[in-house]
């Protein structure tokens, strides 16, 4: 499975490459689940809702010549290569120049959306008593943050108010290379800073996927972790879930999730469970950042799953909610930085590679500096990452620049990253103890 490092369109790619690669009589147990089939559904591109819509009541196949129909010409190539992700995907069948929807994903599709066939894959709710402590939704985003922001706090070596993540959370990101031992203990890896500049949408999936990964290596049954996790996607936030029915395998991996703070349970063995806004929001078309575009408010609604938007104005919702779009970083030409924060999280990430001089309530200075840069750098982090972030977190006044950041500063931190590449190693074949002048001459 791929664990590529990219953009928000690049973790959805990863999860459709981890489902293609999956044998036929796994999609067909995939595909048996409804919650599964709207999970997938959602992460589907816009044309790929389109066709799958479009198709979902025809129970004859079609040729594809006229499906290709459907669009203009100039955008008939786009058709084509969604056409072909669906087959790969396994959700289209193609046969002697017709196609038509995977049977089986069609039914419970289908089911999904009007509430028929086994509607408890979208989780039982709970009905008994939940204590005299209420659990709201601004609680749950506040306990999910600080989950989620200590993990981060972890990486970045800070050293936050927050309890340190638990053995399963560090294995997970040992596992997946964001973290390695050394011996001043775990440091954060080169891919490890690229996971600190994507989105929290996108740090989920990343989180998920390995999960699957740790699932494959303890012969845990895969395809009962993944529809576990599509059931988690599409339950409702605030909403209180019953136990019960869970397996062995989906009770440890509802504990261990909880550490993520993707879920809230009140002990281990509780009867109930609440998801956070982390992972509802991962299919949702509210979401911000993780949620794709252009899913289908009115399918969400007939499958009882529309879920209300945490708002992002609340303190309680955390420095996660803060979009990216609102940059904070200035930078002058003499490598000079004001950056305009009290974020503790933004403050520790930017000592990475920042020599930081002061700092105020809600604003810090500092400068990049040889020895700084060096010292990102001894960490796995490169010089493009480094400028990627500062570019990402400029402020609005610099984002209406060509280029945002000033040349000069961004020439230096490649000459400085260059300075320490002076050697390469190259592989290289030695021959000695020729015979004769003749052969020598030969291998030239």
């Amino acid at each position: 499975m791929a664990t590529q490092m990219g953009s928000e369109e690049g973790f959805k790619a990863t999860i459709a490459e981890y489902l293609e690669s999956l044998p036929t009589q796994f999609c067909r147990r995939v595909f048996s689940n409804p919650a599964a089939c709207l999970a997938i559904f959602r992460l589907l591109s816009t044309v790929g809702k389109q066709l799958v819509m479009s198709m979902l009541y025809l129970e004859t196949a079609i040729k594809l010549q006229d499906i290709y129909q459907w669009a203009k010409v100039e955008h008939q190539p786009l058709v084509r290569s969604k056409v072909h992700q669906l087959r790969k995907l396994q959700i289209l069948a193609e046969e002697r120049g017709t196609v038509s929807l995977n049977p089986v994903f069609r039914e419970q599709l289908r089911n999904a959306l009007t509430g028929g066939g086994d509607f408890s894959s979208f989780g039982i709710p709970f009905t008994g008593s939940t204590g005299n402590r209420g659990v709201s939704k601004k609680w749950l985003a506040s306990y999910a943050n600080d989950r989620w922001e200590a993990i981060l706090h972890f990486m970045v070596g800070h050293s936050a108010d927050a309890e340190p993540p638990s053995e399963s959370v560090r294995g997970i990101l040992r596992m997946s290379r964001l973290m390695e031992d050394s011996e001043d203990g775990m440091k954060i890896t080169n891919s490890g800073f690229q996971f600190l500049l994507q989105d929290p949408g996108s740090q989920v999936w990343t989180v998920l996927l390995q999960y699957l990964r740790l699932a494959e290596m303890q012969d845990m049954d895969v395809v009962e972790v993944l529809n576990f996790m599509f059931q988690l996607v599409s339950l409702q936030l605030g909403r209180p879930y019953s136990t019960e029915a869970l397996t062995r395998n989906q009770q440890k991996m509802l504990s261990e999730l909880c550490s993520f703070g993707l879920l809230y349970q009140d002990n281990v063995g509780a009867p109930q469970f609440y998801p956070t806004h982390l992972i509802t929001s991962l299919s949702s078309s509210g979401a911000s950042h993780s949620g794709p575009s252009g899913v289908d408010n009115a399918a969400a609604a007939a499958s009882g799953t529309g879920r209300s938007a945490i708002p992002t104005g609340s303190k309680a919702t955390g420095e996660l909610a803060k979009p990216s779009s609102q940059g904070f970083i200035i930078l002058e030409t003499n490598c000079r930085m004001y950056a305009y924060t009290n974020s503790a999280l933004q403050i520790a990430i930017l000592n990475l590679f920042v020599h930081l001089v002061n700092r105020f309530p809600n604003f810090i200075t500092g400068a990049l500096t040889r020895d700084s840069i060096r010292r990102a750098l001894m960490r796995g982090i490169t010089a493009d990452q480094i400028i990627t972030f500062l570019t990402t977190h400029a402020h609005p006044q610099m984002q209406g620049r060509t280029p945002v950041l000033p040349i000069t500063v961004t020439d230096q931190i490649r000459l400085w990253e260059q300075e320490r590449n002076r050697l390469r190693p190259t592989a290289a074949y030695f021959y000695k103890d020729f015979g004769q002048k003749q052969e020598y001459e030969r291998m030239f």
